[in-house]
């Protein structure tokens, strides 16, 4: 039986996400593609959402889209699990994150660094190279890519393994090289963009010499980022010395940056690591980011008590981290104890400040539970998911299921239209929301959305031929 999202990063396969428009006010979009399993929680290839991680990645980005004076409604953000240290621009204003660069690089100051570089080549217009790139890169193959993505959204863990797996490798070459020009036009405009936020580019200078080391290697030893980014000594010392001439240069990361960030690089490392390593590795070790890794990896071993007691440390001395919680819920969740994930899930929400996965999180559970006051709740909480986060697929999902639960067929087969219709399934959508008018007031709000699915499906068909995430 597969198993439903329930918040953090988990075994589902977690749709597109739109970040927490009253408290964000910006669409990003975070996917890690995970190509890896276990026995209780990452089943298969699949694409999952962490609140944690997709809050810390916002934070450093949005002031550089706002300072680049990008319209940062219209960005997305994916991360994928892949190692190879890269980053790329495609299909639009869309910005790709290997897994690579977190887990490769020690500081955030340097994952910002590549961030605002992504950002320069968007602002400086250098996204025509992006469509080039698809139609050149066996175009068939990277659109199995983005539909293996499309799969993974609607649930189909299978179809989502072969089209992924089928284009891995296509994806990671699939990003023509950029000119040196634009390159060097990208580095100038990141820099800018760091000094007029008062930040330093120490990291971005730091990532540019590591990338020119790799230059006198041959091109299958080199990184996709080196082939796809080409970079000189050159090139890096005209911006060294303008970087080393400002006086943020020396500006250090503060200390809740720094903390944020490594426990964000131990969550994905207990996640995507073995976790007989992990276990090995930290067994023995006190450190809070190797605990959180640890109670990660005891749970993906079935362990569950002992992956428990060592979330609870953490709780113990930070009885407000609203990510330790939503472990802690998902564990107990995910290992068949529904009843018990319940208090953290809340407490979870309570300190993320009204988190839309964890609002989902939350709902799963209660409806997991089966009964019909839970399963009102969990309404209540999904409508207030939605407010906040209005292009998830997932809660329409389980909307769809509370709602015909509770006997409203028109709203449940709505709900499943604005699912397909997020996820590209247009003629799903149309089809779903035909049915819903079947049950639907004729001319009531509801009944007029139906109608809008079925023309916005027809409109957008075109539209998303030229790319279909």
């Amino acid at each position: 039986m597969k198993r439903k999202m329930v918040g953090g990063i988990n075994n589902s396969l977690m749709p597109v996400n739109l970040l927490n428009k009253k408290f964000y006010k910006l669409k990003i979009i975070f996917f890690i593609i995970l190509l890896f399993s276990t026995n209780n929680k990452l089943h298969g290839g699949g694409m999952v959402r962490d609140a944690e991680t997709e809050r810390f990645l916002y934070e450093i980005s949005r002031p550089l889209f706002n300072v680049a004076n990008l319209n940062y409604s219209s960005v997305d953000l994916y991360l994928f699990n892949d190692d190879s240290v890269n980053a790329f621009v495609a299909c639009g204003q869309k910005i790709f994150v290997n897994t690579g660069l977190i887990m490769e690089f020690n500081s955030p100051s340097m994952l910002r660094g590549v961030l605002a570089h992504e950002t320069g080549h968007i602002a400086g217009g250098h996204l025509a190279r992006s469509d080039i790139a698809l139609k050149k890169a066996q175009t068939p193959m990277i659109i199995g890519l983005l539909l293996g993505i499309g799969a993974a959204v609607a649930g189909d863990s299978d179809a989502a393994q072969g089209f992924l797996l089928g284009s891995q490798q296509i994806a990671k070459g699939m990003v023509a090289k950029y000119s040196r020009g634009q390159e060097s036009a990208a580095d100038q405009a990141s820099f800018t963009y760091l000094e007029n936020l008062g930040l330093s580019s120490k990291g971005m200078i730091d990532v540019l010499y590591g990338f020119a080391d790799q230059e006198a290697l041959s091109s299958r030893s080199q990184s996709i980022r080196v082939r796809s980014h080409p970079v000189s000594r050159q090139r890096i010392r005209s911006l060294e010395e303008k970087a080393l001439s400002s006086p943020f240069f020396k500006k250090e990361e503060s200390e809740d940056i720094l903390q944020r960030y490594k426990m964000i690089r131990a969550k994905l490392r207990g996640f995507l690591n073995k976790p007989d390593q992990i276990i090995k590795l930290f067994k023995d070790k006190s450190e809070e980011d190797n605990l959180y890794a640890l109670s990660i990896a005891l749970y993906r071993k079935a362990l569950i008590e002992e992956a428990i007691e060592t979330i609870d440390i953490l709780i113990m001395k930070y009885p407000k981290n609203p990510w330790f919680y939503e472990l802690k819920g998902q564990i107990y969740y995910e290992s068949g104890k529904t009843d018990l994930s319940i208090e953290p899930y809340e407490k979870a929400l309570k300190y993320s400040h009204k988190e839309p996965l964890i609002y989902t999180a939350l709902a799963t559970a209660l409806l997991a539970i089966n009964k019909k006051d839970e399963t009102q709740r969990a309404l209540i909480l999904l409508k207030k998911a939605i407010d906040l986060d209005p292009k998830n697929p997932q809660i329409y999902f389980q909307m769809a299921i509370a709602e015909s639960r509770l006997g409203d067929i028109g709203k449940a087969e709505l709900s499943t239209a604005e699912r397909y219709f997020i996820l590209g399934n247009l003629e799903k959508a149309s089809f779903h929301a035909g049915r819903s008018k079947k049950y639907l007031k004729p001319s009531s709000p509801l009944s007029l959305r139906a109608d809008d699915i079925v023309l916005d499906s027809e409109n957008t068909k075109q539209r998303r031929r030229a790319c279909p995430i």
